[in-house]
C-alpha cells in the first residue's frame, strides 16, 4: 500500500518541518499542527482526530462503536491487571512502584527523568521497576505482557486528558528529536511518518484513512484480534511498512517519537484499548 499522491508538493510538511534547526518551543509546535488540522478537517475537533481512520469514515466509526469495548479489551486488561498485582519474591509487585498504584498515571508519560538522563516511557518505567526488585524484563514489543500490562494501565487513567510535559531544556531537546524523526525520510520508499500523517490525513489508501498526527496518543493500545497493540508497537508496524529496518522496540527513537506525538495530544482525553480493524 502506498500514500496517495506523494508528487503532490508537500508544502505544509515543509513549513512544519522547517523550524527543525533551533526553533519554536513544543507548545509553538503543537499550535502550529492544530492550526493545520483545522484547516484540513474544519468539521473535526481535536477530539474526533482521535479516533483515527474512523473519524473520517462514518461507516468504521459506527463500526467502532458497536464494538465498544473492543472484543478481547476485557481479557487483555485482565491479564494485565495480573501481571500488574503479581508478588515478587519479597512481596512487592508492580503497582507498589508507582503512585496510587498506577491510577491515573498514564497521562502524564513520557516523561524526562533527571536523574536517569532520559527520556522515560510507560514501558520504561515498567522494567526499571522489575530490575530494581531482580525480575525478568518485559520485551516492550510484546502484546501479551507489555501490550497487557498498558491496556490495564491506560484504562486506568481513562478519560483524563493527556498532559505530558516538556518544561527543561532536556525534554525539549527530546520532543525536539521525536519532531527531526517524525519528518526523516527513511527506508526503501523515501518515506517519513509526515509524508503522509500530515499532508495526506483523511485521505485513503487500502481501505482506511490516513489519520491525523493530532489526537494520535489517545486511544492506544488499541486492540486486534484480541491482542493490545501499543503506539510503540504500531511505530515499528509503519516503518515496516515504509521499507525501514523500525527501531528496535523500547529504544530512545522510538520513546522521541512517542513524546512529540503524546505532546500533540495534550489536552485530549484517553479513550485506551478501542477497537481497529488493522
Amino acid at each position: 500500500m502506498r500514500c496517495p499522491d506523494l508528487s503532490a508538493t508537500l508544502a505544509v510538511v515543509l513549513a512544519l518541518a522547517a523550524p527543525l534547526a533551533p526553533a519554536a518551543g513544543p507548545e509553538e509546535v503543537r499550535n502550529e499542527f492544530l492550526s493545520h488540522a483545522k484547516e484540513r478537517h474544519p468539521a473535526l475537533t481535536a477530539q474526533d482526530l482521535a479516533a483515527g481512520s474512523a473519524a473520517f469514515d462514518a461507516a468504521r466509526r459506527a463500526e467502532a462503536e458497536r464494538n465498544r469495548p473492543a472484543p478481547g479489551a476485557a481479557e487483555a486488561i485482565e491479564a494485565g491487571r495480573k501481571i500488574w498485582t503479581r508478588k515478587f519474591a519479597k512481596g512487592r509487585s508492580l503497582a507498589g512502584c508507582f503512585p496510587n498504584g498506577g491510577r491515573r498515571i498514564a497521562a502524564a508519560y513520557p516523561q524526562y527523568d533527571p536523574r536517569v538522563k532520559r527520556l522515560v516511557t510507560l514501558e520504561t518505567a515498567i522494567n526499571q521497576c522489575l530490575t530494581t526488585h531482580g525480575q525478568p524484563l518485559m520485551d516492550a514489543g510484546d502484546p501479551e505482557t507489555m501490550g497487557a500490562v498498558l491496556a490495564y494501565l491506560r484504562s486506568l487513567a481513562q478519560g483524563r486528558k493527556v498532559a505530558v510535559r516538556a518544561t527543561t531544556a532536556q525534554a525539549r531537546e527530546r520532543f525536539e528529536e521525536g519532531r527531526r524523526l517524525y519528518f526523516t525520510r527513511m527506508g526503501q520508499q523515501n518515506y517519513s511518518c509526515a509524508s503522509c500523517h500530515v499532508h495526506h490525513s483523511g485521505n485513503y489508501f487500502g481501505d482506511a484513512a490516513i489519520p491525523s498526527p493530532v489526537g494520535a496518543a489517545a486511544q492506544w493500545p488499541y486492540l486486534r484480534d484480541g491482542r493490545a497493540v501499543t503506539l510503540q508497537m504500531r511505530l515499528r508496524e509503519c516503518l515496516e511498512r515504509m521499507g525501514a529496518a523500525p527501531f528496535p522496540a523500547g529504544s530512545d527513537e522510538l520513546a522521541h517519537l512517542e513524546f512529540f506525538l503524546s505532546y500533540l495530544s495534550n489536552g485530549l482525553a484517553i479513550h485506551a484499548n478501542a477497537w481497529r480493524a488493522r
